[in-house]
């Protein structure tokens, strides 16, 4: 007779997705003739074929990427949080409203993308997403940055376009490993100074926001390649500007800046395509 410690036993060694460890559970799971694909139903909901095979359950808790996108969910299945070892997780265009606390158990997360949701904040606790690489959160109505993301220090990639944020907060120092930052239709009134500490930083993407200056430490910024301000009211630039000698493309589409200054910016930066329309750069 089976006690529920066997089951647990089994089911752990699964969810560890350890090869050794699974083996491990098959040989015991079948010395005690128990039914893992019975065992594992619960998880059932995660998987999209109505007859998932043992092989497929087991795929679950490798560090494989996961789907659950399309859903028009507004909340997700418990058992999503079950599978530690997720690095890739693809959560886009449902119905989120904010992100659940339960987060914090998907230590090993590197990939998550939350675009085309509902999501008002992002205001949770980060502290074990220390191996976040690529974040997604694209087409929500995010309005606040919270200081969790000072955690977020392998922040390669963050798309944050198409929300609310008139500000960014001081925790952006932290993002010291970002390469490329799309903050696109925002309402952002201006940057932080903080932002030169994105010395790692070579894409810059600001278009469509409400910036009529930038601070001088985008002067730091040694390593950008792109910068976008289209759409921005933006009238002058600091004099900092001329330290981006990395840089290969500065977009001043529909700004204030004048023809003249685009001149003396492609002078003084001849690597630079200073545009100042979609046909027209210098």
């Amino acid at each position: 007779m089976h006690n529920a410690n066997d089951y647990s036993s089994i089911i752990d060694l699964i969810q560890s997705g350890s090869t050794c460890n699974i083996d491990l559970a098959l040989q015991i799971a079948a010395g005690l003739s128990v039914d893992l694909v019975a065992l594992l139903s619960p998880f059932k909901t995660l998987l999209p074929i109505p007859h998932p095979s043992i092989e497929n359950y087991i795929q679950l808790f490798t560090a494989s990427p996961f789907n659950w996108s399309n859903k028009n969910c507004q909340e997700l299945p418990e058992q999503l949080f079950l599978l530690k070892n997720i690095q890739e997780l693809n959560l886009s265009n449902n119905q989120l409203k904010s992100i659940p606390p339960q987060f914090s158990e998907l230590h090993y997360l590197k990939h998550l993308n939350i675009n085309r949701n509902k999501i008002s904040a992002l205001a949770f606790s980060a502290v074990h997403w220390q191996n976040l690489k690529q974040l997604y959160a694209a087409d929500n109505d995010i309005h606040e940055l919270a200081d969790g993301f000072n955690h977020f220090e392998q922040l390669q990639d963050l798309d944050l376009s198409r929300n609310r944020l008139k500000t960014l907060p001081s925790a952006v120092k932290y993002w010291k490993q970002l390469q490329h930052l799309h903050l696109v239709k925002n309402e952002l009134l201006y940057l932080p100074s903080e932002m030169q500490y994105w010395q790692a930083l070579e894409w810059l993407d600001l278009s469509y926001n409400q910036l009529y200056e930038l601070p001088e430490e985008i002067g730091y910024l040694t390593n950008l390649r792109r910068l976008d301000l289209t759409y921005n009211p933006i009238d002058q630039l600091p004099d900092s500007i001329y330290e981006l000698q990395q840089l290969e493309e500065l977009v001043l589409y529909k700004t204030n800046i004048p023809a003249v200054v685009c001149e003396e910016l492609s002078n003084a930066l001849p690597n630079t395509k200073v545009k100042l329309n979609f046909d027209y750069f210098f």
